[in-house]
């Protein structure tokens, strides 16, 4: 009785191994599965628009406080309707026309109202100050570069030489970086 006893516990101990194997199994293939789902989840965030129309209205309130604070009046390109400055660059289209370069060095960039990625600077909003009529103009390019907003400024005269510098503006970007992370301002 004896011998069948044994025979009986080794036979179950060899099922509940293989039990045990094929849940432990199961559950690897599980999850490499959700392995697999969560790199699609995130493929799929990379791909995430960055700008949308929420954050451009949270942006237009911010620069008509930002121009009442400096006495100037900014005009917002709209999309639409070409965005002219007293130095006589038309933006987008500057752009494409126009040699862009930031600390001397040639960049790209360009009008991307969503952030899709076009550029090394993706141009998500475009604000301009004409302080006289002979050139001098601020314009403010709105940018998402290397997954991070940077507001970047153009001064430059007349020509297709754009020399862009970074904005010194804290208070400016502060804004610019609470709206593109959803933080309150």
């Amino acid at each position: 009785m004896e011998e069948k006893e044994e025979y009986y516990m080794k036979k179950i101990l060899l099922m509940s191994v293989i039990a045990l194997s094929l849940v432990g199994a199961s559950g690897c293939s599980n999850n490499s599965n959700s392995t697999n789902n969560s790199s699609a989840k995130s493929s799929k965030t990379t791909q995430k628009k960055h700008w949308d129309k929420k954050k451009d209205q949270k942006l237009a309130k911010e620069m008509d406080k930002y121009g009442k604070k400096k006495s100037q009046t900014y005009t917002k390109y709209d999309g639409k309707n070409k965005l002219s400055t007293s130095a006589n660059r038309v933006y987008p289209d500057a752009f494409k026309k126009d040699t862009f370069k930031l600390n001397g060095k040639k960049i790209s960039i360009g009008w991307s109202p969503q952030g899709e990625h076009h550029y090394d600077y993706d141009v998500l909003a475009i604000y301009n100050h004409d302080l006289t009529k002979d050139g001098q103009h601020k314009t403010f390019l709105f940018c998402w570069h290397k997954q991070k907003p940077i507001v970047l400024v153009d001064e430059s005269g007349k020509g297709n030489v754009v020399n862009l510098h970074v904005s010194q503006d804290k208070s400016l970007n502060g804004s610019f970086s609470n709206i593109m992370y959803g933080e309150n301002i």
